[in-house]
């Protein structure tokens, strides 16, 4: 007899199990597994400090020294950074129990500023630190702290020597990126 319809009669265990992968998409993930892997290595190159690796690292001197002369082994003052450093007075604008200390380093076209502050508790508000001067002002952030001991540390470009005002503010709008309730302006000298 003829089989009109040329219809298989095997079995479904017989037949070939083979799941078809069109070549196009094998590709794809073996291009995604090599990006992966090359953004590994690169990703554990940076964390190790470049190719070589470093080793070096840099902090301000303890305060006190005095730099010592070796005559015809090293020029103390040829290639010495030359660095500014100030503190700020504050005025108390507020009324409240609030006072602060600043201290300001910049040169070498860096900036680092440090500002603790005794201030009351902001019952749910923040408190905030500006750099002004010459009618500008940029927020240097955040302040952290609890109860009556608050602090900061910006640290930048040198962007703002030039710009002798900082002022303690509490914020009571969130992200209006303008400073609110004054408590303490203080003057770089």
């Amino acid at each position: 007899m003829r089989d009109l319809a040329k219809q298989t009669y095997q079995s479904a265990s017989s037949r070939s199990s083979k799941i078809l992968i069109p070549q196009s998409v094998v590709r794809i993930v073996l291009l995604l597994i090599l990006v992966l892997v090359v953004l590994f290595i690169v990703k554990k190159v940076i964390d190790a400090g470049g190719i070589v690796g470093s080793s070096i690292t840099l902090r301000d001197a303890p305060k006190g020294l005095t730099p010592v002369e070796a005559p015809g082994v090293v020029d103390v003052t040829g290639d010495a950074l030359s660095l500014t450093v100030q503190d700020a007075t504050f005025t108390n604008v507020s009324g409240e129990n609030a006072t602060a200390t600043a201290t300001r380093r910049f040169g070498d076209g860096s900036y680092n500023m440090s500002v603790s502050a005794t201030l009351p508790d902001p019952q749910g508000n923040k408190y905030q630190v500006w750099i002004v001067g010459g009618g500008q002002q940029f927020l240097a952030g955040d302040m952290s702290g609890s109860a009556k001991n608050w602090g900061i540390v910006f640290n930048d470009v040198d962007d703002y020597s030039n710009l002798n005002g900082v002022w303690i503010t509490r914020e009571i709008t969130n992200n209006d990126n303008r400073p609110e309730l004054h408590i303490l302006e203080g003057v770089f000298k």
